[in-house]
């Protein structure tokens, strides 16, 4: 009897054991979906302009200033188109209630001294010839606007505005042939208007180009 008490309790030992409950092995922790990151879109960085560069007319976001005091200078001895470009700048600054002076010294330098002791709001230079003193007289004077028309500095600072248009739109380099200065009587007003919006739209030191 003892034998079989014995052999009772270690049945009941071995079933117990075998309904005790098993301890689940823990699923392995998965890594979290990682989405690979779509190539993003660059962001647009603006382009630093540096002196010189050619914008469009739609650059030039402002309005033309009313009121402002314009120095003109002008060779001593105008070819047709500097008198049509001349005149078409007068009844532009006109429409503008601008305040004018014109100055034809036979000496260019000369010119534009006596426009700098005007102190005006801008000091306009009409067309190719007079390029060397304002050259030199805008890179002497940068605290002062320049606004060149139908023409291009070879290295403007970045107090110069320069308008050109088709058949005045070279970038004067002093050589031995004249620079082109055609279009005048088209062109010579709008560029006026444009190039003084184009300093209200803060665009000093570059060139806008007219179609």
């Amino acid at each position: 009897m003892k034998s079989s008490a014995s052999a009772l309790a270690l049945l009941l030992v071995v079933v117990l054991t075998g309904c005790s409950p098993v301890a689940e092995a823990s699923p392995s922790s998965s890594m979290a979906p990682t989405s690979t990151p779509s190539a993003s879109a660059e962001a647009s960085t603006p382009v630093e302009l540096v002196p010189g560069s050619t914008l469009d007319r739609s650059a030039v976001t402002a309005a033309v200033p009313v009121g402002e005091t314009i120095s003109i200078v002008v060779p001593s001895a105008p070819g047709e188109e500097e008198r049509l470009a001349l005149a078409a700048v007068q009844d532009e600054a006109a429409r503008h209630r601008a305040t004018v002076q014109v100055h034809a010294d036979t000496d260019p330098v000369a010119s534009v001294t006596t426009a700098l002791a005007d102190r005006p709001d801008v000091i306009v230079a009409i067309g190719p010839a007079l390029i060397g003193a304002i050259d030199q007289a805008s890179a002497a004077n940068l605290d002062v606007s320049f606004l060149v028309l139908g023409t291009q500095l070879a290295e403007p600072t970045g107090n110069v505005i320069a308008v050109t248009w088709p058949g005045a739109e070279e970038r004067a380099v002093f050589a031995d042939a004249p620079a082109s200065f055609t279009g005048a009587a088209t062109y010579a007003g709008e560029a006026l208007g444009v190039g003084l919006a184009a300093f209200a739209s803060g665009l000093d030191g570059h060139v806008i180009a007219l179609d």
